[in-house]
């Protein structure tokens, strides 16, 4: 338990917690293992959990287009980013705080290895332990506040070339 203790307090979203809080989340995780090309969440789907990447490399994938979720990643679709266990990374953090529709397709690259955490026992325990729901949310605002600013200056980038490509026809 030492060892998962130490990899979870390398996450952002377990910044300033102690053992013994990493301890309790941890109690209420589940590993779950994924193959090379699965899809873990889709977008549009409704979610209720978040991962926390222990092993392997998974995708971000968009719909560029309006059409069919079921559709296979193809041309109407961009890779955004890949997330892999060397930076801890974490995905699916907004059903934490809500029922909304996933933003983004994940599909595994490799063989992947995971935490995760259900909505609902995370409300348990914050409740539970106001001390650690509330350091928990605290470092959720951090990272879901990094991914709006950088979801900002991505706007501005695209809105630029745009304007560019536009004013040049």
């Amino acid at each position: 338990m030492e060892k998962e203790i130490a990899l979870l307090r390398e996450t952002e979203l377990f910044r300033d917690l102690t053992g013994e809080q990493i301890g309790e989340i941890l109690s209420i995780s589940r590993k779950v293992t994924f193959s090379e090309d699965e899809i873990i969440m889709r977008e549009g789907d409704e979610g209720d959990t978040m991962y926390i990447i222990l092993e392997g490399t998974v995708e971000v994938v968009k719909s560029l287009v309006m059409g069919d979720p079921d559709e296979e990643v193809d041309e109407k679709n961009k890779v955004f980013t890949r997330l892999d266990a060397s930076v801890h990374a974490v995905f699916g953090e907004i059903a934490l705080l809500e029922t909304m529709k996933r933003t983004a397709t994940i599909k595994t690259v490799t063989k992947c290895r995971f935490y995760e955490i259900k909505r609902s026992d995370f409300i348990r325990l914050a409740d539970a332990d106001h001390a650690l729901g509330y350091r928990i949310l605290l470092n959720l605002a951090r990272i879901v506040s990094a991914r709006l600013r950088k979801a900002d200056e991505d706007t501005i980038k695209l809105t630029t070339a745009l304007s560019i490509i536009l004013r040049e026809s």
